[in-house]
């Protein structure tokens, strides 16, 4: 019986729960003192959790990754086999510190952060830490994070870290150790939210009466902050993120929205006359401030690094110019060095005339005569590590040396080599991690970890994020925990001592606010990400649908009415969109119904099918992934929803029938309630326009090839094509419930080519996208139509003018209806030119290249 069976009986029963629990001999356990029991911050937490009998503990923790699944929670990670999403780990047992012991980590925490923007704003400034050799020049002007160009630029009230983290990690005296400061752009606190705001909805009764310090006071504090630097009411402020394929691109989107920041790339943004602009679809908006998730020397092509395609070529001068705030400050990454928390205690002295409070992990940069020397005595000891990332030791893939890996001949060779290059290579002591509870499937056991605390700027001082990210791994000996290698995060309770604020970033019900009916200005690649998320939407519906009348006339369900030839027909109408191979359907033909099912399997299963259902879900959900700061959440959760449950089903290689129809019918419904929901949830803005324009454009063209496939060759109604023809414009019903009689090919064509009332005819989607292009921000002084306006408006035209019965009687010699055929030709030709003119004229500057082809785009 393990601890958590045994905890069903009230209050008392909670404690049960560390029974089992066995914290590692030697190490520091955060629950447990292995001599008086359970430590008394955690008690009345374990006495709570004790009230939920095993099964109920098991179906909190079920709906806690069901929530970071929904919420499409998810760290990049990459290795060998390049870049791959992995879903964010979460562990639901919180880490838990008191209120005493945060008091004093707190001011520890704020002295290191006031040292820390001391020393950077002495290095870009006088420089009289270098002078005075309280510095070794060669940590300064030998280190890569080191910006030249950035000399003597003062940001606003002296501030260069504005948002800065530290990550610590507590040792078997009980003390604090700080492992690493981060201070270019520390990354994670956006999990953090998440993990708070997943582990509340977990635990909702423990966690109101846990008297949890809240985290919406310190977003508001940031947030105020850096608006406050730009002295103005109403500044545009914006997020860069390097875009989708950084590890932490989820939480760059996250904390965009949480701060109502636009979420923009490099590629968004431009330099006129040293002023910073954002590209919008009204035009060019300055920008007064970024905060930045780029490293600094990515951040200018122009004046750091040339090869960078992440930047904003001119943004140092628009900086030095004082037109726009970077937070971070360019530059500010010179303080990750780890070389340099050997001086710390020093410069803390000298800065701040105080004692360093929270200590660094114990440091000896080699650059210095007896430094160097104890390190090559200690080489068992210590950890040698390169003071730059750029360097190596003795080829070591790792980048470092762990004690003991120096014996022998090597070991000469290591002191060799700190005798030559002492400076680039520092030694530092190891730390045995400390130790808290985590979950596993046979109750809680010790885990090591890590607790990455943020800090933000507050006025002359800073503030103190109360909680952080708390990382663990399940390896025992671990010394360093890394998302990239797929360790867990906790949610980081700090308690407090008495009533908590409950501060929400929601405006105060007085707060006057000025009336608007509109959003914020669209920048250009949004708006090309939207059009073609409603491009992918449309698309993988249509899709879906001719895959499930391949699947049901392969089941044998469509029907009796069903020619044979209908399967031919579905097989050439999968050949034209590009989801077979015309020999690859010529030699299914020739195996037979099975070797048909084969292939369909392999286009509804196959990850690695270009144009199949995997890839186009794959496309629907990165798109919505670039966007989803514009998404509601249910919008979002449908999307991801529908890309996890294919993912699902990828392993199958035979075709099951009953399966596969069930999957694509969910799909079906799914995306109808993602189509009701833009429908019915999203204002009519621009956004919504173009998403709509998207989708208009996908699903012309497509019903004007199911009609020339269907219709112009033959006769129709003879094999079948027409109902097919109907099922796959689903307007079935429609048809049936006006005509009430046999299918005519004139009504059917009717119906979905020139019918403008039903909203899957051709006529319908020309007439919806010339409203929407009204709408665009277009020339006012202009006494001519834009190439987009001539062409919807010569297409609308047409349709309303076309004689249907006409090009459905004309026939050549061959039976072909060649003027129909022409008619389509033109209005697909034309759709796409207007799509090409909308690109050219509103998203050209950010359009990526991409190969198209109707089953897909590839970016």
């Amino acid at each position: 019986m393990n601890g958590f069976d045994r905890a069903k009986n009230g209050v008392a029963q909670g404690i049960h729960l560390a029974d089992d629990y066995a914290p590692f001999p030697g190490v520091h356990d955060e629950m447990m003192d292995v001599q008086a029991g359970v430590r008394p911050h955690w008690r009345d937490f374990l006495e709570s959790l004790g009230r939920f009998s095993d099964q109920e503990l098991r179906e909190r923790w079920d709906t806690a990754q069901r929530l970071v699944r929904e919420n499409g929670t998810t760290y990049n990670i990459y290795d060998e086999t390049g870049e791959s999403t992995r879903p964010w780990r979460m562990d639901p047992i919180p880490f838990l510190i008191g209120a005493e012991e945060w008091k004093s980590l707190e001011a520890g925490l704020i002295q290191r952060a006031k040292l820390l923007n001391a020393i950077v704003h002495d290095v870009y400034g006088d420089q009289t830490l270098l002078k005075r050799n309280l510095l070794p020049s060669s940590l300064v002007y030998g280190n890569p994070a080191f910006l030249r160009p950035m000399r003597g630029i003062d940001p606003p009230d002296g501030v260069h870290l504005h948002f800065l983290a530290f990550d610590l990690a507590r040792a078997a005296d009980q003390r604090w150790w700080v492992l690493s400061d981060r201070t270019q752009a520390p990354s994670g606190a956006g999990y953090t939210l998440e993990n708070r705001i997943v582990l509340a909805r977990t635990l909702p009764d423990i966690f109101r009466t846990a008297q949890v310090h809240r985290l919406a006071g310190f977003f508001q504090a940031l947030s105020d902050n850096l608006i406050d630097l730009t002295g103005k009411d109403e500044p545009l402020a914006v997020l860069l993120t390097p875009g989708p394929h950084n590890e932490t691109y989820f939480e760059h989107a996250y904390l965009a929205r949480y701060l109502g920041f636009p979420l923009v790339e490099g590629a968004d943004l431009t330099v006129r006359d040293n002023k910073v602009f954002l590209k919008t679809l009204n035009g060019l908006k300055q920008v007064d401030l970024i905060l930045r998730r780029v490293d600094s020397d990515f951040c200018d092509p122009l004046e750091l690094r040339i090869d960078s395609l992440l930047g904003v070529a001119g943004l140092v001068a628009a900086v030095r110019a004082g037109n726009v705030v970077v937070a971070n400050s360019l530059g500010s990454g010179v303080v990750e060095c780890e070389a340099l928390m050997s001086f710390y205690p020093g410069l803390c002295r000298e800065l701040l005339g105080e004692d360093l409070k929270v200590p660094s992990l114990a440091t000896w940069w080699c650059g210095q005569e007896q430094e160097r020397e104890y390190v090559s005595r200690h080489l068992d000891e210590l950890v040698l590590r390169p003071t730059f990332s750029n360097s190596s030791i003795l080829n070591n893939r790792k980048g470092a040396l762990l004690p003991g890996q120096a014996s022998g001949e090597r070991r000469q060779e290591v002191i060799d080599l700190l005798n030559r290059r002492g400076y680039q290579y520092f030694g530092q002591e190891t730390l045995t991690l400390s130790t808290t509870p985590g979950w596993s499937e046979d109750g809680i056991a010790p885990r090591p970890v890590v607790l990455r605390v943020y800090l933000c700027a507050e006025g002359d001082s800073y503030r103190v994020m109360p909680g952080g990210l708390t990382r663990t791994t399940d390896s025992v000996d671990a010394q360093a925990i890394t998302m990239q290698q797929g360790d867990a995060s906790k949610d980081t309770w700090v308690l407090s001592d008495g009533p908590v604020s409950t501060f929400t970033r929601l405006a105060a019900p007085d707060q006057a606010v000025t009336l608007r009916r509109s959003g914020s200005d669209l920048p250009s690649r949004v708006a090309d990400n939207l059009f073609w998320l409603g491009r992918y939407a449309e698309r993988t519906e249509s899709s879906v649908r001719l895959m499930r009348a391949m699947i049901l006339r392969l089941a044998g369900e469509a029907g009796a009415g069903d020619d044979p030839q209908t399967l031919t027909r579905l097989t050439n109408i999968l050949v034209d969109l590009d989801y077979l191979n015309r020999r690859t359907a010529q030699k299914a033909a020739a195996g037979g119904i099975r070797a048909v099912e084969r292939e369909m399997a392999m286009i509804l299963f196959d990850r690695a099918r270009a144009n199949g259902l995997l890839n186009l879900l794959g496309n629907l959900q990165r798109t919505a992934s670039l966007v989803r700061e514009r998404l509601s959440t249910d919008s979002w959760r449908v999307l991801n929803g529908l890309h996890q449950s294919a993912m699902g089903r990828a392993a199958m290689i035979r075709l099951d029938v009953s399966a596969a129809l069930e999957l694509l019918n969910h799909i079906l419904e799914e995306l109808s309630a993602f189509s009701g929901m833009q429908m019915e949830n999203m204002t009519r803005s621009l956004g919504w326009r173009l998403l709509d324009t998207g989708r208009r454009v996908d699903r012309t063209t497509h019903m004007a090839k199911l009609i020339r496939e269907l219709v112009v060759d033959g006769n129709p109604a003879e094999e079948g094509r027409l109902d097919l023809l109907l099922e796959l414009g689903d307007s079935s019903m429609t048809y049936r419930t006006r005509y009430l009689s046999t299918v005519q090919l004139p009504a059917v064509v009717d119906l979905l080519l020139a019918d403008d009332t039903n909203p899957r005819s051709l006529a319908f989607q020309v007439a919806t996208l010339a409203e929407h292009i009204r709408h665009f921000p277009h020339d006012e002084e202009s006494a001519t139509l834009s190439r987009e306006e001539y062409l919807v408006q010569s297409m609308h035209s047409q349709l309303r003018l076309v004689d249907v019965t006409a090009l459905c009687e004309r026939r050549n010699r061959r039976g072909q209806r060649v003027e129909l055929a022409q008619f389509l030709d033109a209005v697909n030709t034309q759709v796409l030119e207007m799509s090409n003119a909308l690109a050219r004229k509103y998203f050209s500057h950010v359009l990526p290249t991409r190969s198209a082809s109707a089953g897909g785009v590839t970016p």
